[in-house]
């Protein structure tokens, strides 16, 4: 309704004053060295609420709504010193807890997700910024002091993430490049300083090594994490910076399993916050570098044999961050909020050069990784599952066309991944699977051959697909997604359908269930003219659809 609530002087200001004298008890306790009788549950109980509560009524837009509360908007709206002072209050409360409970990864969390609350929003950040304990943390922070050294690498990452979203508040240009200087050079230059030393190799295993390089690579998955649409373009060129060298570590600490999976993981959050605001010469310039991570992984596994699949599945975490790489590759096809002048001069600076790297290159080589490497055995682990499964219906759908040109062995995996996820997977893989047998009808169609091997593989869909819908019990949901993929599968082989109808009904010897079956197929294709790609036909025929279920549902089915 856009009103905050008017009882709200009532309910919110006596619950936070509550809260906040529990807190100052908390913290008062703290300082008196007092923290082992203290409950950690309590200081998260503490954080938990304080969060929501900032993030709801601290600052808020008053133009987004139609009323609101009087007391709220003067004790803590914009330019008011309970603004202020509540936003000072809550990051001494984070920094204190940071110091005291660095060894609670919960609650430690908890208090990082609290300071990024503070900072996400530009009007809360303008007041952050403004505080020294704020400088004071970033400076700690950035030079690895303790106790936030000894975070969890978890913690880390959100920390980053919230002395980034911080930095764009507004200030001042002497003192935004300061504050950057004070922030990411570090970052960089112990990075660099590190990774050029000419004893690198012979160093790169030893455990103080090796836990910098995982602190840097937290703190980019971080940094990616920071982008809004505001200052994508300046995290990106700071992040590009480091891609090409963090390639650089997959070989060196490719028998390190947990290593290269974080180096993965940056590309995958590089990829899940930025690409879908990258014009085309940035996208080109992200495709380019996640293709040659790509070729570096595939070089270091080839020949390797995952035989213990008794394993835990995060064993198998490198394939899942490749997927969800890809995927997240493939979504700027379809989620574009880039600025169309930059696309249009992307395109003009490009227009010179040599073969420019598509999505679709990233993707279909990192398909010939993926495919080889799963098996029945992997897919019963439901998160790779998923994002197998989400992964080749992307494709399917988006690049129909590139899926004849797979190498045999690769297209026969891939189709008989969709058959096994349509007839021995759940409802939810099922549907995804029948999600991507449209447009690989439709793509037949169009190319109008029928000698291929993806016309003859279409025309076996044609059969599982009408035995799902008439012979078995399924899922009332699928019911439309099997519906486009019949009628696209009907289109392309119409005298094989016919036989499918002709065959199930010559097996009837009951006359009732004969009649009412020949009757059921007879309104379902009752138009005098041929299916064909249509879109009014192919809705006519779905609301068809839905009468033969009802009429016919149950009749035969066999499981």
């Amino acid at each position: 309704s856009g009103i905050v609530c008017k009882n709200l002087p009532v309910i919110c200001f006596g619950l936070l004053s509550a809260v906040l004298r529990t807190s100052e008890v908390e913290s008062r306790a703290t300082r008196a060295s007092l923290t082992e009788l203290l409950s950690p549950q309590m200081g998260k109980d503490i954080v938990w609420f304080l969060r929501r509560w900032a993030k709801t009524y601290l600052l808020v837009d008053e133009k987004l709504y139609g009323q609101i509360s009087m007391p709220l908007s003067t004790a803590f709206g914009a330019d008011t010193e309970g603004a202020q002072w509540i936003v000072g209050y809550l990051l001494e409360k984070v920094i204190n807890n940071l110091s005291v409970w660095s060894s609670e990864p919960e609650l430690a969390n908890d208090t990082v997700e609290l300071l990024v609350t503070l900072v996400e929003k530009r009007e809360r950040a303008n007041i952050v910024v403004q505080c020294e304990n704020w400088w004071n943390l970033a400076k700690q922070f950035a030079s690895r002091s303790p106790p936030l050294h000894m975070l969890s690498s978890t913690v880390q990452r959100t920390l980053m993430k919230a002395l980034v979203l911080g930095g764009f508040a507004h200030m001042d240009s002497d003192t935004k490049q300061q504050y950057w200087a004070e922030v990411l050079h570090p970052l960089q230059q112990r990075f660099l300083n590190l990774i050029n030393q000419e004893n690198f190799a012979q160093i790169c295993q030893e455990e103080a090594v090796k836990q910098e390089i995982v602190a840097t690579l937290e703190a980019l998955c971080g940094i990616a994490e920071a982008t809004q649409i505001d200052n994508v373009s300046s995290l990106f060129s700071f992040l590009m910076d480091f891609l090409s060298s963090c390639i650089g570590l997959m070989e060196v600490y490719r028998n390190s399993p947990e290593t290269v999976n974080l180096i993965i993981e940056v590309f995958v959050e590089v990829a899940h916050k930025q690409i879908c605001y990258l014009g085309e010469t940035k996208s080109m310039k992200l495709y380019e570098v996640c293709l040659t991570l790509l070729q570096v992984y595939s070089k270091n596994n080839l020949g390797r044999k995952r035989l213990d699949v008794a394993a835990e599945e995060d064993q198998y975490q490198d394939l899942l961050l490749i997927m969800e790489l890809l995927t997240n590759l493939l979504s700027k096809e379809f989620i574009d909020f880039s600025d169309t002048d930059e696309v249009f001069r992307g395109q003009e600076q490009s227009s010179g050069a040599g073969r420019a790297v598509s999505a679709a290159d990233v993707v279909l080589y990192g398909v010939n990784i993926v495919l080889p490497l799963m098996s029945q055995d992997l897919l019963k682990f439901p998160s790779l599952c998923n994002q197998y499964y989400k992964l080749i219906t992307f494709i399917c759908e988006i690049f129909p066309e590139k899926i004849p040109q797979l190498p045999e062995e690769l297209f026969k995996s891939l189709m008989c991944s969709l058959e096994l996820g349509m007839t021995s997977m759940s409802s939810e893989i099922s549907q995804l699977c029948l999600e991507a047998l449209s447009p690989l009808a439709e793509q037949c169609a169009k190319t109008q051959e029928k000698d291929t091997p993806l016309f003859i593989a279409t025309r076996h869909f044609l059969k599982l697909v009408f035995d799902m819908l008439v012979l078995q019990k399924h899922n009332t949901e699928m019911t439309v997604a099997a519906g486009e993929a019949l009628y696209t599968l009907v289109c392309l082989h119409q005298a094989e359908y016919s036989e499918l109808v002709e065959t199930l009904l010559s097996n009837q010897r009951d006359a009732v269930i004969y009649q009412r079956l020949a009757d059921a197929f007879n309104s379902l294709t009752a138009s005098s003219t041929p299916p064909t790609m249509d879109r009014k036909q192919k809705v006519a025929f779905l609301k068809s659809l839905e009468e033969f279920v009802a009429n016919v549902g149950g009749l035969l089915c066999v499981k």
